[in-house]
């Protein structure tokens, strides 16, 4: 069982990472863990802490991180451990995916595609989501067929910041195409024929970590280079070659000897039907507040009708003037 893993105990450990090779790997949504777990155990040290465990891209980050939840309360690091962390921290995940995500934000940038659709019919639904990913496939296409880069714009900007994160770090060598790159008391060991860094960062999204883009910055060579296939812009042009071809309105479709499905019965719950995403309290104040208040303190108030500043409406003079002589606006 995971709640009997112990922080000293190394062979428990290893049975974290001695998972079998899947096809699939499953992960799990790391905002609706810790939504589920903020409602037991309440703080932001709980919060900054869970995030550093996700992030973790090593077991030994990992490891010390969990160490200091279970300094403050064993029963929250059992309940981190019974939520299985191969599926929702980066130090367990499998490399070579190419994608470190812990958050199911694919799913709900969809969601928030098709929350119009989302309130019609079933087959007016499904009509609409048709020409959303139609449409889409065409103009992602169009769009990645006027990059005239090797990698996509997005992995591009990222390796460029990472070019001045990188400046700070030493870069050491200690064999063929094999560097420590080092800031203060901090070293990585960097291959880059093998492609890969001690902070599993490289293994895990396919681009160059920071340690990776210093030591090949320390050889001037184009760090493009060095990035995984899945983000070239022939990969991109790929995932969108294939389109959804037009589909004629049902009056010029051939007879068939079928009866037409009738439509379901009409039924109307009690109550104003809900139009958004039913987020939990907890999912909410954790993401922060949708619309802010801004306090109106210090502004200058000015008059609706006489457009002066220092009053309103109500005590305009022009206004005062208007109703003792029997005028109304």
């Amino acid at each position: 069982m995971l709640t009997s893993v112990g922080l000293g105990m190394s062979n428990s450990w290893n049975s974290f990472t001695s998972s079998p090779n899947r096809e699939a790997e499953h992960r799990q949504c790391a905002r609706h863990i810790l939504a589920n777990f903020n409602k037991r155990f309440t703080g932001q040290q709980y919060i900054k802490l869970f995030w550093r465990a996700v992030r973790a891209s090593t077991v030994e980050k990992f490891r010390g991180v969990m160490e200091k939840i279970k300094s403050i309360d064993t029963h929250a690091y059992d309940y981190l451990i019974d939520r299985d962390p191969t599926t929702w921290s980066k130090a367990f995940f499998q490399e070579g995916r190419d994608c470190d995500a812990v958050e199911n934000r694919v799913s709900e940038s969809f969601n928030s595609a098709i929350r119009h659709a989302r309130r019609r019919p079933i087959i007016t639904m499904l009509e609409e989501i048709r020409l959303f990913v139609m449409e889409r496939i065409y103009t992602q296409r169009v769009e990645g067929m006027d990059w005239d880069l090797l990698i996509c714009p997005t992995i591009r900007k990222r390796i460029e910041d990472l070019k001045v994160k990188q400046r700070l770090w030493g870069v050491t060598a200690c064999g063929y195409q094999n560097y420590e790159v080092r800031f203060t008391d901090v070293a990585y060991g960097v291959d880059l024929i093998a492609k890969k860094c001690a902070c599993r960062i490289w293994q895990l999204t396919g681009i160059p970590c920071l340690h990776g883009v210093a030591a090949i910055s320390y050889l001037n060579h184009d760090a493009g280079a060095y990035v995984s296939q899945s983000y070239t812009t022939e990969a991109y042009l790929k995932c969108y070659k294939y389109s959804i071809n037009p589909l004629n309105s049902s009056d010029i479709w051939p007879d068939v000897p079928y009866h037409k499905p009738l439509p379901p019965k009409r039924r109307r719950l009690p109550g104003r039907p809900s139009m958004k995403k039913k987020r939990d309290a907890i999912e909410r104040e954790l993401t922060g507040p949708s619309r802010q208040t801004v306090s109106r303190r210090g502004s200058i108030i000015k008059c609706g009708i006489c457009k002066e500043p220092g009053h309103n409406k109500k005590k305009c003079p022009s206004n005062q003037q208007s109703n003792t002589s029997g005028e109304y606006f």
